[in-house]
């Protein structure tokens, strides 16, 4: 390598944090990253259907049945309380999203410069087991610090979407009420 450049991985593992929330830590290698402009939770166990029409009973309507996929996952429950929503300025996620890709330029460089000095020990200990050791430890700390370099560029990514989904959302409300007037009191008087 020997540039700046760490190896991201095409497609980031969960974070433990997200596993151990789930309680799903046995489930780290089988689970992936949703894309940065997606709301899904991975873990968000999916109803089995089976596939055969011999097994499949016609849908019936009602509260009893299971919630298709693509509802939302954290939709308050019927006649509970009303969930608050947070609402937040465009502006500061694509801050937020700046200040992500700062962090992420400032640590990828640093975290790359590590390959020249493991090489150097490498060639100065060849022959002894201890240089097999400093490179199988370059080469883990290369791929570990990529997969971090990968979730700030997800993470930056994510708060973009964020942003723009914002903007999108308040510009359909608004274009929504075109042509609405507002009633007076006086109206049929």
């Amino acid at each position: 390598m020997a540039n700046d450049d760490l190896p991201e991985p095409a497609r980031l593992p969960l974070t433990p944090d997200e596993l151990k929330r789930h309680n799903a830590e046995w489930q780290g290698s089988l689970v992936q990253a949703p894309p940065a402009d997606s709301y899904v939770d991975p873990l968000t166990p999916v109803p089995l259907r089976p596939m055969s029409p011999l097994y499949q009973r016609p849908p019936s309507p009602g509260p009893h049945q299971p919630p298709l996929l693509g509802s939302p996952p954290f939709a308050p429950a019927p006649g509970g309380p009303p969930q608050d929503r947070l609402t937040i300025e465009p502006a500061v996620l694509n801050t937020a999203a700046g200040k992500t890709d700062e962090i992420h330029t400032a640590f990828t460089k640093p975290a790359a410069a590590l390959e020249e000095p493991a090489r150097a020990a490498v060639s100065a200990m060849v022959g002894w087991e201890s240089a097999k050791s400093i490179r199988t430890a370059q080469l883990q700390w290369e791929k570990q610090a990529g997969t971090v370099a990968g979730w700030l560029a997800h993470i930056a990514e994510s708060l973009r979407a964020a942003a723009r989904d914002y903007g999108k959302t308040n510009t359909e409300i608004e274009q929504s009420f075109v042509g609405v007037t507002r009633r007076s009191g006086l109206d049929g008087l």
